[in-house]
């Protein structure tokens, strides 16, 4: 039998990370101020980075929360949805999912004071 030789590309890893993040309520990438170059070129960072390398990937997840959520448990939660996904859809081992959260989300009228 002969041996599958398959690529796939860190476009459509990023997509199948988004779409895994998207299914965890209480979070979402966070999406950085437009550069000129992602104007020019069309592509905009979104909170999300992946790296491959030795046949595994590295995924970073750079995120905001709503108020009230218990970071951990949701980041834990953010990690496996992301892990889960690329492995079953690609065969792909996920090494690592970072997540860095930057920003709390407050719903509208509650505002903190200082």
């Amino acid at each position: 039998m002969k041996e599958l030789n398959l690529d796939i590309s860190r476009d459509v890893l990023f997509g199948i990370a988004q779409l895994a993040l998207d299914k965890v309520e209480g979070i979402s990438p966070n999406t950085p101020p437009v550069r000129m170059g992602e104007i020019l070129t069309g592509r905009r960072a979104k909170g999300i980075s992946v790296e491959q390398e030795d046949g595994a990937v590295n995924i970073s997840l750079t995120v905001r929360v709503q108020y009230g959520q218990i970071i951990p448990e949701l980041a834990k939660s953010a990690q496996k949805a992301i892990r889960d996904a690329i492995s079953s859809m690609t065969g792909i081992n996920v090494h690592t999912v970072d997540v860095t959260v930057v920003a709390i989300d407050l719903p509208e009228g509650l505002a903190i004071s200082g």
